[in-house]
């Protein structure tokens, strides 16, 4: 049997050409990775629950009459998607001010969480941005080249920018600093990636709906704790090869969202214990139990 043909391949998952025209296959590999790509481990079995969760979440939101690029689970740690050309973005939607939205916005306060009436939804490119003191013009290049020319120790050097902030403007895209307040001229600005009519229509087509529905569905699953909070989740975007549609591509899993069992950030099921250090069987059975509870999502 032909092995399959590897499209692109990343720290965390392959894409896989699929038997099919305009089809792919996405393998989870077992491993995680946060802080800014500075933090990388292997935990055994993560990748079939990452893509049971990822299941479980895209068929919820196809459900709901969201245009994704999801067929089916097609393995323990695979996901059978139409092939797309997938976007540079990262689409940030927030219900309580958290998280990297408080280094931007310092007047909202991290001991209580403030929560928006309406979600807020937010852009960053997925490419590195690199200025001055490293480069007098600044230029991006893309995560895994900026890792391997500047990640030294664990530590990004000043001047390197991992997913800066899009003000998007009707001619122009200013790229920030995303961990300080916005100010002054950007430290770069390229050419939209989106027309405003495509950014207003991924926004309220695709990316606020997603939110709403794995909100509700994230609501109905009750814990010891309470229900769960759906505090923040980021999604990707793609065009189908088959006919250039912007669609939700690439996979929603517990690498996308921070969740709180009854509202206490203390009880986060999500990758951010992962980050925070919490020991790597601790990890490993929070995404087993989000995988059991993102079973319920179909109930």
């Amino acid at each position: 049997m032909t092995e399959p043909t590897i499209l692109a391949e990343g720290k965390t998952k392959r894409i896989l050409a699929g038997d099919n025209p305009h089809t792919v296959l996405m393998e989870a590999k077992d491993s995680l990775s946060g802080g800014d790509a500075a933090k990388l481990a292997a935990i055994d079995s993560i990748g079939a629950c990452k893509t049971r969760q990822a299941a479980n979440a895209l068929g919820l939101v196809a459900s709901a009459g969201v245009p994704t690029a999801y067929v089916r689970h097609d393995g323990p740690a695979t996901l059978l998607c139409e092939a797309c050309e997938m976007l540079p973005l990262e689409f940030v939607v927030r219900r309580f001010a958290w998280g990297s939205f408080l280094k931007r916005n310092p007047e909202y306060k991290a001991d209580v969480p403030h929560r928006f009436d309406q979600p807020v939804w937010e852009v960053f490119h997925k490419d590195t941005l690199v200025g001055p003191p490293l480069s007098a013009r600044p230029f991006q290049i893309s995560e895994a080249e900026a890792r391997e020319r500047y990640l030294r120790g664990g530590v990004w050097p000043a001047g390197v920018y991992t997913d800066p902030f899009i003000d998007a403007q009707a001619d122009h895209w200013g790229l920030y600093d995303p961990k300080a307040p916005l100010s002054g001229d950007p430290k770069l600005s390229i050419d939209p990636l989106l027309t405003p009519q495509e950014l207003a229509q991924a926004v309220e087509r695709i990316v606020l709906p997603t939110f709403a529905a794995l909100e509700a569905a994230w609501a109905r699953i009750d814990t010891l704790a309470g229900p769960v909070w759906l505090v923040d989740m980021k999604v990707e975007l793609g065009r189908r090869t088959r006919d250039g549609a912007l669609v939700l591509a690439d996979v929603v899993d517990n690498d996308s969202w921070r969740i709180w069992p009854g509202g206490e950030p203390t009880r986060q099921l999500d990758k951010q214990c992962f980050r925070d250090g919490d020991p790597l069987s601790a990890v490993a059975e929070n995404y087993r139990l989000v995988a059991e509870l993102t079973d319920r999502f179909a109930a």
